[in-house]
């Protein structure tokens, strides 16, 4: 079989007060810096080889790399950990290959090492085009640096380019916020847009700032800004497909989108996730890397020199996903897509009837009162196929839908 590849890059010049992400600053608590070292690079290519060995992995269909700052590799170490990849497995021909990056590491290096590496789509935090937004969340970027990046990337990169952005980030005005899109019209190799409305996770500094009154946050502003920054991109040509995601027609993200349609991926590096689908049982086994990069080093060496070659080496928690597990999850990443779910797909998988399982047919179920309050829809196809999804409105409300199919 063929699968998606993660490769987690858990390192940061420092972390931003609203992230949760697994990651570790340049210095460790007793101030010693801490070196994204080779041997990592090395870990992951082994890493990846292993798995690829044990589930008969032919090639990766996407490659993504993310973190932490993937952007702080090396130029030599793009290209050693890309080409390691291909060499130990291989990727298909057009295989989507994409590095996350900060503003201020775009340099001409750093994007003469992804061409020649094979990087063919690049997606950068801009977050906000807002030095005081920016501070307030520390986050190690500047207006003039993004536009830095944006310059080199203009002149620089012919692959694709993605761009987050973050509604209702602390000291962001609606002014402010409406327009940082009109980089989208300056810029227009940027192809794809993530807009996430900002999340406050608990016991990041961002949420004790915001629990001790140091800095105010509405989430009914975030929200509104979401909502106006959807309909500016749905103007400029971009179509949402996904909860967060937004393209022009044709690039949207295929690595994420294994994700959301229960593909395979194999997710390697200190604190990567992974998930394995077996059809036929209706079950998966997804499992989760240590946090510790050392213990990590030493699993993938240990693995790697194993005459078993059982992954029992290597440092993870591991879950079993049962059916009615493997079966919500198919229905939750399915109804975060704009295309929804397709009646054909589900009875092929879990051999029953979508239709009953989410009510759209009998008055008071739930898909019947989603329809009736105009929420939700569904198309027919001449095949006897269905597909149901949440319209516009109803996708906002997404959380809500899961829960009532689960009562």
């Amino acid at each position: 079989m063929n699968s998606s590849l993660y490769v987690h890059i858990p390192f940061c010049k420092k972390k931003c007060d609203y992230c949760d992400f697994f990651s570790i600053g340049e210095r460790d608590r007793e101030g010693k810096p801490n070196n994204l070292s080779d041997s990592y690079i090395s870990s992951v290519v082994s890493e990846s080889k292993i798995y690829a060995d044990f589930y008969e992995i032919q090639k990766w269909r996407t490659v993504y790399v993310g973190g932490g700052t993937p952007s702080l590799l090396s130029p030599s170490q793009i290209f050693s950990l890309i080409s390691g990849i291909k060499e130990s497995v291989g990727i298909e021909n057009d295989a989507e290959i994409t590095v996350e990056m900060n503003p201020d590491d775009v340099s001409v290096e750093f994007l003469d090492s992804c061409t020649k590496s094979g990087v063919n789509r690049l997606s950068m935090g801009i977050q906000a085009f807002d030095d005081k937004a920016l501070r307030a969340v520390n986050r190690g970027a500047s207006v003039e640096i993004i536009g830095k990046a944006l310059e080199n990337l203009k002149n620089h990169w012919s692959g694709r380019l993605s761009v987050d952005f973050i509604a209702g980030l602390p000291s962001h005005t609606y002014k402010s916020f409406e327009n940082q899109f009109e980089l989208l019209k300056k810029y227009p190799g940027i192809d794809h847009v993530s807009l996430y409305t900002l999340t406050v996770e608990e016991n990041t500094p961002l949420w004790k700032k915001i629990e001790d009154g140091t800095i105010k946050f509405s989430y009914d502003k975030a929200d509104r800004m979401w909502l106006k920054g959807r309909g500016i991109l749905e103007k400029m040509g971009f179509c949402q497909y996904e909860v967060s995601n937004f393209a022009k027609k044709g690039f949207e993200a295929r690595h994420n989108s294994a994700y959301w349609k229960q593909k395979n991926y194999v997710g390697v590096g200190a604190g990567a996730s992974g998930t394995i689908y077996d059809f036929e049982k209706k079950s998966a086994v997804r499992w989760t890397n240590t946090l510790s990069i050392p213990a990590y080093i030493r699993g993938v060496d240990e693995e790697a020199s194993s005459f078993s070659k059982n992954l029992s080496c290597f440092k993870r928690n591991i879950e079993e996903l049962d059916e009615e597990t493997f079966e919500f999850e198919f229905l939750m990443l399915g109804f975060r897509q704009l295309e929804g779910v397709s009646s054909a797909d589900y009875e092929e998988r879990f051999q029953k009837s979508l239709s009953e399982r989410i009510g759209s047919e009998k008055e008071g179920g739930v898909f019947y009162q989603w329809k009736k309050n105009r929420l939700a829809g569904e198309k027919s196809f001449s095949d006897g196929r269905k597909v149901y999804f949440l319209n516009r409105r109803g996708i906002l409300l997404l959380n809500r839908f899961l829960e009532e199919l689960l009562d």
